[in-house]
């Protein structure tokens, strides 16, 4: 029986956005097949590691629906931390060595190296076991993963000398001042926040020197970083991506082209083909599934929404947790309150089971996408098409890699509520546009697809 390692950045339960779900995925389906798997992961928060309190263990073991998880804690992530652990972590590479020892795995599967850094792909190239990536999202290039600048211009990669980091990422690696001072009043509770204005007075400069300290640092990890990377990933055996979009980025940013193999995600579509027709509606049922957070858009859908006649016949479910960035979540709740007819017709409807996600697919008939980065190929939208559910995503990306404008769905310009909101009015004012493009949905491609092209890939190396 074969081994397998699978290193993801976050695992269920805990998390269980699309990386998440894939990583699951193929491990579920590598057990069926006969090898033995081993889920190795971590767990930070999801807002802010340098919030995460009250956890000791530097390691922690458990299972998760039949696959094992062993897990690096924030006390080992954390540990004596520098910036340029980010990308290149002794600690982990230690555990990581001594952990594939005892594990002993034939190849070890990369679904993410973010949490873990590029180290393990060294250690794996030292214990001479093979090691393949299959790539979710862009943290090989860009460390913040999306591609996307402060002023919400999409990016294809550092650039030269890796400048265009500087006021991108660089910033992102000092705690903010409230943060800073809250950690500080802690430590040393005369300083803490309202305590006194000499008191914040000092505080603030308190965190301008603490910046000041760590900027050469911060600095020149951020102008390390891409060379690293690019070279850590040149040394696996195969990298697979899921879209021409990925492809292209990697290899502008010096990545091997012979490496790369284009694989298409799969999903389970056993609970969802049972719900390919829809509940019966007298009104347009739109939705949005997902992680509600700023870079998913959803402000900019319920923009739209709002802006649509007031005499539309439609609704707008919004399924994820608002809970999860509370911010952004309280934001979102605080724009579906103006007091119009058409905030009445929005709805937040939390977070679901997996396995409802047929039947919460058969009672929309729109599913939004309005996200502001490059996603590639997210899970989400592959569920929609399953169940012959049409699509509205941004014309970025892997999102507009799937969707034929005009054909099985409808795309807008970026960040455009304007765009959006003339896309969700065809749905609405055009009678027979949803049901023709649900005519031309084609099928889905499968769990045991996928991993069927991972096992040619996996013996061909």
């Amino acid at each position: 029986m074969k081994k397998v390692l699978l290193t993801v950045h976050k695992f269920f339960p805990e998390h269980r956005a699309g990386t998440e779900v894939l990583t699951l995925n193929i491990a579920k389906e590598l057990q069926v097949r006969g090898y033995e798997v081993l889920v190795v992961t971590a767990n930070p928060p999801d807002v802010d590691a340098r919030r995460k309190e009250g956890e000791t263990r530097e390691t922690s073991d458990y299972e998760f629906e039949g696959v094992p998880v062993h897990v690096i804690e924030e006390p080992l992530r954390l540990k004596d931390y520098r910036f340029s652990f980010e990308y290149d972590h002794p600690h982990v590479a230690a555990h990581f060595r001594e952990l594939c020892k005892s594990f002993r795995p034939d190849i070890i599967q990369i679904v993410h190296a973010q949490n873990h850094s590029a180290a393990i792909i060294d250690v794996a190239k030292e214990l001479k076991i093979p090691v393949y990536f299959y790539s979710t999202d862009f943290w090989f290039v860009c460390p913040i993963v999306q591609l996307k600048r402060p002023d919400g211009a999409v990016c294809r990669g550092p650039g030269p000398g890796a400048l265009k980091c500087l006021d991108c990422y660089t910033p992102k690696l000092f705690p903010p001042l409230e943060e800073f001072q809250e950690a500080l009043g802690r430590k040393y509770p005369v300083t803490a926040k309202g305590s006194g204005g000499l008191q914040d007075l000092a505080a603030k400069s308190l965190h301008a020197a603490y910046i000041a300290a760590k900027a050469p640092d911060a600095v020149a990890s951020t102008l390390r970083r891409p060379a690293h990377l690019r070279d850590a990933a040149n040394k696996m055996q195969a990298i697979m991506v899921p879209t021409k979009l990925m492809h292209d980025v990697f290899v502008e940013n010096g990545i091997s082209d012979k490496l790369i193999h284009h694989v298409p995600f799969g999903i389970r579509l056993d609970a969802l083909l049972p719900y390919t027709e829809k509940v019966p509606s007298d009104i347009i049922r739109i939705g949005f599934i997902g992680t509600l957070f700023e870079h998913k858009g959803v402000d900019l859908l319920i923009k739209a929404f709002l802006a649509l006649p007031e005499s539309a016949k439609c609704s707008l479910s919004i399924y994820g947790s608002t809970e999860q960035f509370p911010e952004y979540g309280k934001k979102l709740l605080g724009m579906a309150k103006d007091g119009s007819k058409n905030a009445d017709k929005i709805s937040f409807k939390g977070t679901f089971p997996q396995a409802q996600f047929g039947e919460i697919l058969s009672n929309l008939d729109v599913l939004v996408i309005p996200s502001r980065w490059y996603e590639n190929t997210p899970l989400v939208m592959q569920s929609a098409l399953a169940t012959k559910t049409p699509l509205i995503a941004t014309d970025l990306g892997g999102m507009a890699e799937i969707i034929d404008h005009g054909q099985t769905g409808l795309l807008f310009k970026l960040n455009s509520v304007d765009s959006l909101k003339e896309q969700l009015m065809r749905v609405i004012s055009e009678p027979d546009l949803l049901a023709r493009f649900r005519s031309g949905i084609k099928d889905e491609r499968s769990v045991q697809d996928m991993v069927d092209d991972i096992e040619k890939i996996y013996a061909s190396n």
